[in-house]
């Protein structure tokens, strides 16, 4: 009889979890006791500036000229028009959108 015999497979399960969780934190002292969130937030900033910075508005200037081509041949789909235009909105304004509801809710 071994010792995996012994014990039932959801406690050995449970053990094997708890003994990889503690190694884990053990081998990363550094970020368990990390004591400011900076790095994610400037990765964060970065994909946000990133998501409404001159990329961005390259491409959306690249989406509405060509709707205009699509416009001007005739093969304009309005239901794609429409959510390009609101995709171009809601990506652009999506700052004002967020600090509108959170100076509403009183944060």
């Amino acid at each position: 009889m071994t010792f995996l015999s012994i014990l039932s497979r959801p406690h050995l399960k449970a053990t094997v979890t708890l003994a990889l969780l503690t190694t884990g934190s053990a081998l990363a002292p550094d970020v368990a006791y990390a004591q400011s969130a900076a790095p994610v937030e400037g990765i964060l900033e970065w994909f946000v500036s990133v998501l409404q910075g001159n990329v961005a508005r390259s491409l959306a200037i690249i989406a509405v000229c060509f709707l205009g081509f699509l416009f001007l041949t005739g093969r304009m789909a309005w239901q794609g028009a429409i959510s390009i235009v609101i995709g171009i909105g809601i990506i652009f304004g999506a700052a004002e959108l967020v600090d509108a509801m959170k100076s509403s809710a009183g944060i």
